[in-house]
């Protein structure tokens, strides 16, 4: 066809668009722009699209079918596949999108029952600032990316910002685009100075990372992030704040932003006065001092010890009598067995006792899901240590196991590389990798199991990488700081680790040996992590230099024992569990909740055993590994599909391995655009995973799930467009006269909302609110009787509908029937405002008394404690009256004849 602007045509595949005029030809007729009756604007399509057919120019330019009830009235229904496809994206959606589960259960990570709860508890919260401060190696970086991916499936994280340690700069980037597709941007000084200073730099880098060095360098960086609506800020290694020049950096950027998330691995009783100030930035209305701060401490500790007592199977009413002396005032704990229920009773505790409603601390010994670690100590002869580490890597590699290797000094680990080389094995150096996707094609090759054996690293590996296929670690050297070693030993004992970590030590005599003494007997980092004692440990590398110039065994001695000292005080202080931070920070009745409704949307019972008891945990991870699979295969099966429609090629089994596909956008595309994403001009292929296993297992395939520009773009074609809206099909189980299915969506009212992000008052009701689509049956014979459980079963059989050739119904018939429709979808509704509305008010209340409770006890001003209260019951009407204003429009209509 030889396009021509003046042209009138129309595209068969979206009716709804009108007649359209030609108004530009481009790329010699390949992409043309039409103005549509239908649509607003200008629309851009591709010339070699087969549905784009021209008209008779006397064609009048109007809209030819607005809406899925006028195709069916003009009989021009869609086909029963566009509708089947419509039908099952508009369902996957609702999941993706319900509870922000779908974003939980979309991260590239193993999905881990604590690490779900505590995002999924943070998320419910009406303003999520917490701090978290889970034991090393539980993942809280992991949380925090699922934090931010469930605000940003809300629209709720438009501006993100995360501060960091530099050195752990590059590690955010890398993690949270190859485990949650998001794209941040790392403003360093000179990237700042490129876009044209702070403001600017900001402005145009919506999610962005920035160091603590570069806040505490730069103050007007400070200024400008603390004048931006962030909806999001993460602070790592939170810890840090207890500079004081830090902290009055970023103290005002946590306090402009909606959410904050504050992450710290230091248990509260080896450090009060940093939760302090932690506490501060979160909680609406925290303690005034630190010494009030320290008397809520004592008086939880009170509190936490007769939880403990009732954990341990202590005497019911023995703790109720010694809570009433604590809180004479509660009238829950007044009443006696049986009316007393342990269970209720230790959940009123943690909610109404514990330390802070915004704290939660997951630990290593609740989650149980940890291997151990073996020290391999080899002490060599001064000067031998080159020739035993290849000794030693050689004998490892042969035997069949992956090795990781660190070392501090990159020319001692090429000079292992040339050793190993010499004795016939090969060794990748890390190091050596030019750029970041040069690294991952290496890590991929030492994943491969028929790759290389040996990775050798300095400790730019040992930040950001996750090697828990491999259990064998063989340090090249000893670090002078116990955290930069615990760095090392975490990249594979982690999460996911099946097998003990095996580490390797070759010790040479004098100062080494002496290192490795203190590191097994004295710190015991062989045995179990030094992650959080910070505290204690990170002036470690100052000290042994000034020991190392006295040097006397009696100077050595008392240092080894005062060492002792500290570390066992820490550790006691890590060891020792809060039975009320436990059971908050578990979240399982929120998780539990969180799966039986999505598995209420899929159309199946909930498992058995997710609601409580002593299995209830292990019944949550499999049924969040169930709801995965699920959505993973649903969504390959989705995604191939539109992709094959639109032209890509799409390869599932040909030329990639299993698991994996291959998306090619290339010449035989019939459409020129996507949303979100370019069509190249050159064939571009995508090559990944919709499979978490796979994906986890391989970093550097692409990870199909929510956020990934392919995978929002096939999905918003269908979402956004009008394809598959109607249709007419055969079912056996049709009434005699046939039937309407009609589907309608909630829509969230808008038009007023003019504020970026979370300060959306609609996309605060979408935490409330259910919105999944409303799907109504009903009779086309007089009297249009709803028929229950059909419009389920007509989706539940989505696949095999076939075309039926039917006629145009009369459209009065049609028009009744979308009306009695109508009618029982705003019915449905209105009973999913009424629970919205009870749900912000349970929310509201149980907030309200907490917040009264704990700033009472924290010795607040009156006038503090209002102006909170005042926030809060704003926000409560705000966000009800969004939820009242909520409509349903049609989606999608189908005529159904048996």
């Amino acid at each position: 066809m030889a396009w021509k602007a003046g042209m009138k045509v129309v595209h068969r595949a979206q009716r709804a668009w009108g007649v359209g005029v030609v108004v530009q030809v481009a790329d010699e007729g390949r992409r043309l722009a039409v103005r549509f009756a239908g649509r607003e604007g200008i629309t851009v399509v591709s010339g070699r699209d087969q549905a784009l057919v021209e008209v008779p120019a006397d064609t009048p330019i109007e809209q030819v079918a607005s809406g899925p009830i006028e195709a069916l009235a003009s009989a021009q229904p869609a086909t029963a596949s566009a509708f089947a496809l419509r039908t099952r994206v508009n369902r996957l959606e609702a999941l993706r999108r319900a509870d922000s589960l779908g974003a939980l259960l979309s991260s590239r990570v193993h999905v881990l029952p604590h690490q779900v709860g505590a995002a999924g508890r943070i998320l419910s919260d009406r303003m999520p600032r917490f701090v978290l401060a889970d034991e090393v190696g539980l993942g809280k970086t992991v949380e925090a990316g699922l934090v931010f991916s469930g605000m940003r499936q809300l629209g709720l994280a438009e501006r993100v910002l995360v501060v960091v340690p530099e050195h752990l700069a590059f590690q955010w980037l890398a993690e949270l685009f190859h485990k949650f597709n998001a794209l941040f941007a790392l403003l360093t000084p000179d990237r700042i100075e490129a876009l044209g200073g702070p403001e600017a730099a900001l402005a145009r880098s919506p999610h962005a990372i920035v160091s603590f060095e570069a806040l505490r360098a730069d103050p007007e960086l400070a200024e400008a992030a603390a004048d931006l609506p962030l909806d999001l800020v993460v602070v790592d290694e939170a810890h840090h704040l207890a500079d004081d020049a830090l902290h009055d950096r970023v103290a005002p950027i946590c306090r402009a932003s909606f959410g904050v998330l504050l992450l710290t691995a230091t248990p509260v009783r080896l450090d009060p006065r940093e939760y302090f100030r932690l506490l501060s930035l979160v909680e609406p209305v925290p303690s005034t001092s630190l010494d009030d701060f320290l008397a809520r401490l004592e008086q939880h500790e009170a509190y936490a010890q007769v939880a403990r007592d009732l954990l341990a199977g202590g005497d019911l009413g023995a703790a109720a009598e010694r809570l009433r002396a604590l809180a004479p005032d509660d009238p829950v704990f007044s009443k006696a067995p049986p009316a007393l229920d342990r269970a209720a009773l230790l959940a009123h505790l943690a909610d109404r006792y514990g330390l802070s409603s915004r704290l939660i601390r997951n630990r290593r010994v609740k989650v149980g899901a940890f291997t151990s670690r073996v020290l391999r100590r080899v002490d060599v002869g001064e000067g031998e240590r080159p020739k035993a580490l290849v000794d030693l890597c050689a004998r490892l590699a042969r035997g069949g196991d992956k090795v990781l290797v660190f070392g501090g000094d990159l020319e001692a680990l090429r000079g292992l590389q040339g050793g190993l080389a010499e004795a016939g094995l090969e060794a990748l150096l890390y190091d050596d990798a030019p750029s970041l996707e040069a690294r991952d094609r290496l890590v991929a090759r030492f994943r491969d199991p028929e790759g290389p054996m040996l990775l050798l690293s300095g400790e730019s590996g040992g930040e950001g990488r996750n090697f828990q296929f491999a259990h064998h670690l063989v340090c090249a050297d000893l670090p002078a700081s116990p955290l930069v070693l615990e760095q090392r030993i975490g990249r594979l004992d982690r999460l996911g680790q099946t097998r003990p970590v095996e580490i390797h030590v070759p010790v040479e005599p004098g100062d080494e040996a002496f290192l490795a003494d203190l590191y097994e007997q004295e710190i015991g980092i062989f045995d179990e992590p030094v992650g959080g004692l910070d505290a204690v440990l990170a002036s470690l590398p100052d000290e042994l230099a000034a020991l190392q110039r006295k040097r006397s065994d009696r100077t050595r001695e008392a240092f080894r024992k005062d060492l002792s000292r500290r570390v066992a005080a820490a550790r006691k202080a890590q060891h020792e569990g809060d039975p009320l931070l436990d059971i908050r920070s578990a979240s399982l009745p929120e998780l539990a909740r969180l799966v039986r409704g999505a598995f209420e949307r899929m159309g199946e019972e909930a498992p058995d055993g997710i609601d409580g008891g002593d299995g209830a945990g292990a019944a949550l991870e499999q049924s969040l590994i169930t709801l995965s699979r699920w959505l993973e295969e649903e969504l390959e099966d989705v995604c191939a599909d539109v992709g094959r429609r639109v032209g890509m090629d799409v390869d599932t089994d040909q030329n990639v391995q299993p698991f994996e596909v291959s998306f090619t956008l290339g010449s035989g595309m019939r459409i020129e655009a996507l949303p979100g994403m370019q069509i190249p001009d050159e064939p571009e292929t995508f090559v990944g995973s919709f499979w978490r296993e796979t994906a986890v297992a391989r970093d550097e395939l692409h990870w199909y799930a929510t956020g990934h520009k392919l995978v929002e773009a096939l999905l918003g074609l269908v979402r956004d467009g009008d394809a598959g809206r109607s249709a007419a099909v055969k079912r056996e189980w049709a009434p005699r006269r046939g039937g309407l299915y009609a589907r309608f969506e909630p829509r969230l009212a808008t038009a007023a909302d003019v504020a970026p992000g979370a300060r959306v008052a609609s996309r605060q009701a979408s935490r409330y609110l259910d919105l999944s689509p409303i799907a109504v049956v009903v009779d086309l014979e007089a009297g249009n009787r709803v028929l229950p459980g059909a419009a389920h079963r007509l989706e539940d059989e989505i696949d095999d509908v076939q075309d039926a050739r039917v006629g145009a119904p009369p459209p009065a018939a049609l028009e009744a029937a979308r009306t009695a429709a109508e009618r029982e979808a705003r019915l449905v509704l209105e009973r999913r405002r009424e629970e919205a509305v009870g749900l912000l008010l349970a929310h509201a209340d149980a907030e309200e008394e907490r917040l009264i409770e704990a700033a009472f006890a924290g010795g607040a001003p009156r006038e503090r404690i209002d102006g909170a209260l005042a926030v809060l019951r704003h926000h409560r009407d705000v966000v009800a009256k969004a939820i009242e204003r909520v409509k349903v429009d049609l989606d999608a209509a189908a005529l159904i004849v048996p």
